[in-house]
């Protein structure tokens, strides 16, 4: 049903307007838009309910506090006497928390009488707070104790040792020191204290054996025992191979044992000086050890012996040899003589053969020794026997 305001006017329902009369526009009516007004009027209920779920919330929070503080358990709590904000404040409750724990007097004070009824709630407390403390130790808890006694323990022989170590090191007591700082390393292997003091103890123990050996290297070498001393070297080497001491020591004792076996075997066998090859070897070591300084009592009493040696290896004797003047005489190491009834030669020290040579007749040889400082000598070779 249409409002009365947009019924059309009567001629518009003849279809046809009078004449000169315009024909009226004819308004089609709006539709209503009725979910405004329900969208708004629930805006209006949330925005009223939404301060009272607030406020609600705030209440309920606030009554679980109060409820918390109010419990007995918690001493802490009960001490509480400020008032909360939104509920009433509750002074009984207070009350009772304060008789049932007491306060603690200040140091060296009294503590003041309190009432019959807050010492019976004391008493009616006490099973609680007895509760509340820890439980004894047991014994597995009191062994946790011990290894902390032991670790203390454990500390102080390490200190002790460790001190008397390094005061035995600073006396020079290598030893000692040594026993001592192993057993602190036997308490603990890995402290790095231990390994730092072992190591200067173990570099001064080298330090000294190295000064000793030297020592003894010096002595050895002036009584000319170079087979002890080149040992002695060898050791000092083992410990620091860059001991130029020691490698010099070693180099200086290899030669002298090598020139005492030679300036030896001269000594022992002039025999060999017969030869000249000999000789000029013979020559050659007593030069050699003329140059050496210094020189020991030994090592002079060897020199002027092989000099006496080689003086009379040197000086010739009188040999004087007799043949038939038919014999062809060969004397070994000096050479062919030919034919001659007598002729004289002056030989060195040594061993000759003279041989004699004739055709048709046997060969003759005959060994002639020459010793030093002897008298001259005559030897006859002639071949007498036909073949």
């Amino acid at each position: 049903m249409k409002p009365k305001d947009m019924e059309s006017p009567p001629t518009a329902r003849s279809g046809r307007a009078p004449a000169g009369v315009p024909e009226p526009t004819i308004i089609e009516p709006l539709p209503l838009n009725r979910k405004a007004p329900a969208e708004r009027r629930r805006r209006n209920l949330w925005k009223g309910l939404l301060p009272a779920a607030i406020l609600g919330a705030v209440v309920c929070v606030i009554g679980l506090l109060l409820n918390n503080l109010s419990k007995p358990s918690h001493p802490e709590l009960m001490k509480t006497t400020d008032p909360v904000p939104g509920k009433p404040e509750t002074p009984q409750q207070v009350e009772t928390a304060k008789e049932k724990v007491p306060l603690l007097t200040e140091k060296g004070g009294k503590e003041e009488p309190r009432p019959a009824v807050a010492a019976q709630n004391q008493g009616a407390e006490e099973p609680k707070v007895e509760a509340a403390l820890p439980p004894d130790p047991k014994p597995g808890e009191s062994r946790k104790e011990k290894p902390q006694g032991n670790r203390k323990s454990l500390e102080e022989r390490f200190h002790r040792h460790m001190s008397s170590g390094l005061t035995a090191y600073h006396e020079n007591n290598y030893t000692l020191a040594k026993s001592e700082l192993t057993k602190a390393q036997e308490l603990k292997p890995n402290a790095r204290e231990v390994h730092e003091a072992l190591a200067q103890v173990e570099a001064a123990v080298r330090l000294q054996s190295i000064g000793a050996i030297q020592a003894r290297a010096v002595e050895v070498e002036a009584l000319e025992d170079w087979g002890k001393a080149l040992d002695l070297y060898a050791a000092a080497l083992a410990l620091d191979g860059t001991l130029q001491f020691a490698v010099q020591g070693r180099e200086r004792a290899l030669e002298r044992i090598q020139l005492d076996k030679r300036l030896q075997f001269y000594l022992e066998k002039p025999e060999a000086l017969e030869s000249d090859e000999s000789l000029a070897r013979a020559l050659e070591v007593m030069n050699r050890a003329e140059g050496v300084e210094p020189r020991g009592p030994r090592l002079n009493h060897q020199l002027d012996t092989l000099r006496g040696i080689l003086k009379e290896a040197q000086s010739p004797i009188s040999v004087t040899l007799l043949s038939d003047n038919f014999t062809e005489v060969s004397v070994y190491r000096v050479g062919r003589l030919g034919r001659f009834t007598d002729r004289e030669l002056l030989l060195r020290p040594g061993r000759y053969t003279v041989v004699g040579t004739r055709e048709g007749y046997k060969d003759v040889r005959q060994e002639v020794l020459v010793k030093p400082g002897e008298a001259p000598l005559r030897v006859t070779i002639a071949c007498r026997k036909k073949v």
